[in-house]
């Protein structure tokens, strides 16, 4: 028996699901997708034996290295899917739900144990942007009446645990965080997180558990970065994490130590230069990583020791490419699949 891309019959949650979008089948088109992305996070998933989906999580996570990006390779610019790609073991496939040319796919994440899968996608509900999830463990597509709405839900991030998933909700042009537990389907409150009733809050990451939220707010005038801790209600204006330029585009390391992002502030290299804060001694931390050109979208390993970006920097195949940095040797490489001449980003690595 083959269970990749096939839908379960029936689900039973705490809340109702809805497995297939009004706009069509969505699920893998691709099934070596699922396949690398089992070999890759070396897990078992699927069995030829099996009788039943897999429903029980790995308890301890084995050694994984693999990230996830997105691409508008051999499609219209700016229409987007979703790709994975092996850091131990080489190939890039597409990760695609439908083959619609008007689909974008975009802004994935994944949880370590690589069985949950979100992702952003448009068209949604009335044309809007929507974030939907995979179960790969399960077979489960999923779309949430309790996440997707006729808003835009946009950004999402998922814990490395699959427990919590950070999204952007926006209503009449504001954008507001929201926290969801992904198994018992209910949103966990955020107090004191927002700013003024205009000021516009985006771009959530989450450490491995959830606990710690680093997100950018338009609250100051201009994009700075702040971070939240979930259990206390605590609110971490951090001052190297702010400038007078834009602060964006922030990844927390699963063990909740370090925030990477990317800033246009004065002193840099290039257009964007990425930087790293550690959040125990409060200081940036130097990174050799930057260029004259745009370097972008960066996502930090577990223990911050690799850090994944976008850049369009020489040397690459055209447009904006993925590199990896490893901080420890103080190299950067391009990972064979990952560039293309088309625009390659939103890079989220899983790295422990």
């Amino acid at each position: 028996m083959h269970c990749q891309g096939r839908l379960a019959s029936r689900v039973v949650t705490p809340n109702p699901v809805t497995l297939l979008p009004p706009r069509g089948p969505r699920i893998p088109t691709a099934p070596t997708a699922l396949a690398a992305l089992a070999l890759i996070a070396g897990l078992t998933g699927c069995s030829k034996n099996s009788t039943a989906p897999q429903t029980t999580p790995q308890t301890t996570p084995a050694p994984t290295k693999f990230s996830f990006f997105a691409s508008d390779r051999n499609r219209l610019a700016r229409v987007f899917h979703n790709y994975v790609t092996g850091l131990a073991v080489p190939g890039t496939y597409a990760f695609t739900f439908g083959t619609g040319t008007a689909i974008v796919d975009k802004h994935p994440s994944i949880s370590e144990d690589g069985h949950l899968f979100v992702y952003q996608s448009s068209p949604g509900r009335g044309g809007s942007q929507d974030v939907f999830m995979f179960n790969r463990a399960t077979s489960v597509f999923t779309d949430d009446p309790s996440i997707n709405t006729n808003a835009n839900e946009t950004d999402p991030y998922l814990s490395l645990n699959g427990r919590r998933l950070a999204f952007v909700r926006e209503i009449l042009g504001v954008k507001r965080i929201q926290l969801y537990d992904t198994q018992t389907r209910t949103f966990i409150g955020l107090p004191g997180i927002e700013g003024s009733a205009s000021s516009n809050d985006w771009a959530p990451a989450l450490d491995e558990q959830g606990l710690r939220l680093a997100f950018v707010s338009d609250r100051n005038g201009n994009p700075d970065v702040f971070v939240y801790r979930v259990s206390t209600h605590a609110l971490s204006p951090y001052g190297p994490l702010a400038s007078a330029s834009d602060d964006i585009e922030p990844s927390i390391s699963g063990n909740g130590r370090y925030v990477a992002f990317a800033s246009d502030r004065a002193g840099g290299l290039g257009n964007y230069d990425l930087y790293l804060f550690d959040l125990t001694t409060q200081l940036l931390v130097p990174v050799a990583v930057n260029s004259i050109s745009s370097d972008r979208d960066p996502s930090i390993s577990f223990d911050g020791s690799h850090l994944q970006f976008a850049s369009d920097r020489a040397g690459g195949l055209g447009g904006m490419d993925v590199w990896l940095l490893d901080r420890t040797a103080g190299t950067v490489q391009a990972v064979s699949g990952q560039s293309s001449s088309a625009a390659d980003v939103d890079p989220v690595l899983v790295w422990r």
